[in-house]
């Protein structure tokens, strides 16, 4: 499969090239918005790695945790195709199994996730784990990460 963002015109001309070029037929899916952004990978992971050194908690553990807790109920409202996915393969699983299946395989959920689905994702697990006492880096770009306009 093949993704390409479209930003400007030259993005959506080089789209209309690649299109003129394939052979037929094929399918198109459109879909809104843009997948996360650089900086809200890097923030994400060094969040886990924040949680980790505080609570001594694995750092794929934190990571399968937050996919699981947070991640997935923000896909499975977003999406049809994730929750019919994720409700008759992993729903029926206990925690446990599902936390071992998500850290084990890597099954995508941040990955998956647009820019302003990772934004609330992201204000969650800040606000998670504020509440318990565990300080988390609030980076200068306001595009990464910003809480208070997260709040508004």
């Amino acid at each position: 499969m093949v993704t390409r963002p479209v930003k400007n015109a030259d993005d959506l001309a080089l789209l209309k090239v690649y299109l003129d070029g394939r052979r037929r037929p094929f399918t198109v899916e459109i879909t809104d918005g843009r997948s996360r952004t650089t900086e809200q990978n890097k923030l994400a992971f060094k969040w886990y790695k924040e949680i980790s050194d505080q609570t001594g908690e694995d750092i794929e553990d934190v990571r399968a945790r937050c996919k699981l807790e947070i991640g997935v109920p923000i896909l499975r409202e977003a999406s049809e195709a994730f929750r019919a996915t994720y409700d008759r393969t992993l729903r029926p699983l206990d925690y446990e199994i599902k936390l071992t299946a998500i850290r084990d395989m890597d099954i995508p959920v941040t990955r998956l996730m647009k820019v302003d689905q990772m934004s609330r994702y992201m204000d969650t697990v800040f606000r998670r784990h504020a509440e318990i006492g565990i300080a988390l880096t609030i980076p200068p770009d306001r595009f990464a990460y910003d809480p208070e306009r997260a709040a508004a």
